[in-house]
């Protein structure tokens, strides 16, 4: 790997690691902050509608004991205030027995209403009652009442007056709104509120349905955030919930998650597209800063190919940096002191490496590694101190069948071998005095019975040769298969007469090459 590439990695893996955990914790921050700024809205709504109802309710609440101040009602009387008064749709007098005596419509006159909980629970202070269905007009209602003279004064209001109320949708953007609700006589969820995506002016959810809905978590006492949830349309969203429990009525702000999470998906891409730009940025700040260093050093690299070339005329030039600068001046003290060397001693540029020597070297080499590759002899190599087989060439590995040469290293040297020889001797002692005696003359040569990985036995013809490289001492060993049998060896087995025929010619053959000379 280039160094330009290495210090570039580097460099640009450690920024990348330092920008991701910084966007990360930016965009963590700022996530928390636009969560908390959302919910904080939808409570501060919720707790707004909340709010405005009770304090409608109270105000309804005022007016009637204001009017049951009076110490008679008439029937006129009765329909001024709600001409007067529009949040009433009817108001009217129950007697000490339940009876309605006055009212606003006059077809209430006469009707026991003695079991209605706007009766009872007023004989003694203000009530209001929870969603109850009246008969007349046919229509889910709230009654107000209050003591009158020894009767109760009740003024009803249909839920529409609730619904205007929670109809202001201000700071709840596309899909935002208030949602009011209560529990019939059968436990069904009654959205009785206007809803933005729906045409039904009430509409009737079975209890089974209803029971995950924020609205339906309200009336059971949940006054909280909720998220995660599904509104009437199925669709995700975050409510705010509240317990109008005075008159049984659930209240849930909600808005899409989608829609409320918008600016912190918006945010995520710009964090990505920044950090992005960023590492961008600043690699290529690194480039334009490592490049001329990389220039340099590769100039100097060149210049010292040259010089072992043998051209000792070669003036490496300063670089921009300190560092390289100091190694310059030190190539080029090294270089004068080599060219006044070889002026003092009158050597030759070959004596000390230079020039055609390194070209002899490697042609040597290259030399080495033909001979040692198309050898039709197995040739491989050995170190102590296991005396493992380190290398092996083409030949060794098909002379002992082995599938590459990864396989023929893997293997223990005595795999090569069967237990014992021809001679009785065990094969892991005799192999070692045959190592032994190689390393302290520099050469062995000996038969050896060696053994195929397929199990096959043969006799082979082993020199072994001590090779030393600097520090390091090693055997190459030149293994010859004596088992193939030369072709004069092969007829002489299969037809003597015709062996003893080539043999005379043989010898009349060298008789005449002795007499011309």
């Amino acid at each position: 790997m280039k160094l330009q590439t290495k210090i570039v990695l580097t460099i640009s893996s450690v920024i990348f690691i330092s920008l991701l955990f910084l966007g990360i914790l930016i965009f963590s921050n700022s996530r928390h902050n636009l969560e908390s700024q959302i919910e904080g809205q939808l409570v501060s709504i919720s707790n707004s509608m909340d709010s405005n109802i009770k304090t409608f309710i109270d105000g309804q609440k005022n007016k009637i004991e204001l009017i049951a101040n009076q110490n008679e009602l008439s029937e006129d009387e009765l329909k001024q205030m709600i001409v007067t008064d529009d949040s009433f749709y009817d108001m009217f007098v129950i007697d000490s027995n339940g009876i309605v005596v006055t009212s606003s419509d006059t077809a209430r006159v006469g009707m026991d209403r003695s079991n209605r909980s706007y009766f009872y629970n007023a004989r003694n202070q203000t009530f209001v009652s929870p969603v109850y269905f009246a008969l007349v007009p046919k229509a889910y209602s709230i009654a107000v009442s209050t003591p009158f003279h020894g009767g109760v004064l009740v003024g009803s209001m249909k839920l529409d007056v609730l619904s205007n109320i929670v109809s202001d949708r201000s700071g709840l953007g596309e899909t935002g709104e208030t949602l009011l609700a209560f529990l019939d006589e059968n436990g069904s969820l009654v959205y009785f509120s206007d809803r933005l995506f729906s045409k039904q002016k009430m509409e009737v959810i079975p209890r089974e349905q209803a029971m995950l809905r924020p609205v339906y978590r309200a009336l059971m006492g949940e006054e909280k955030l909720i998220e995660g949830s599904n509104d009437y349309r199925g669709v995700r969203v975050i409510s705010a919930t509240r317990d109008i429990n005075e008159i049984k009525v659930g209240l849930a702000t909600k808005i899409d998650e989608a829609e409320a999470y918008s600016k912190i998906y918006s945010l995520q891409s710009i964090t990505i597209i920044l950090v992005s730009l960023t590492f961008i940025m600043i690699l290529f700040l690194i480039y334009i800063v490592i490049k001329p260093v990389s220039r340099e050093i590769n100039s100097i690299t060149q210049d010292i190919d040259e010089i072992t070339k043998g051209n000792l005329d070669v003036r490496l030039e300063k670089g921009s940096l300190l560092e390289i600068d100091s190694l310059v001046n030190s190539l080029n003290r090294i270089l004068a002191s080599m060219k006044l060397a070889i002026l003092r001693t009158g050597a030759s540029r070959s004596d000390i490496g230079l020039g055609e020597a390194v070209e002899a070297k490697k042609a040597a080499e290259d030399k080495y590694k033909i001979l040692y590759e198309g050898s039709s002899d197995a040739i491989m190599t050995l170190e102590s101190p296991k005396w493992n087989f380190t290398a092996g060439n083409p030949a060794a590995i098909k002379m002992f069948e082995a599938k590459d040469e990864n396989e023929f290293t893997s293997r223990a040297p005595w795999e090569f071998s069967p237990k014992k020889q021809p001679d009785g001797s065990l094969s892991s002692v005799k192999a070692k005095e045959n190592i032994e005696k190689a390393m302290k003359e520099g050469k062995n040569s000996f038969n050896w019975m060696h053994k195929r990985l397929t199990g096959e036995e043969f006799l082979a013809n082993v020199v072994l040769t001590k090779v030393k490289e600097g520090d390091e001492e090693y055997l190459q060993a030149t293994v010859r298969d004596l088992s193939i049998k030369s072709k004069e060896e092969e007829i002489k087995e299969h037809d003597p007469k015709l062996y003893s025929k080539l043999l005379r010619l043989k010898q009349e053959a060298d008789r005449l090459k002795q007499k011309k000379k």
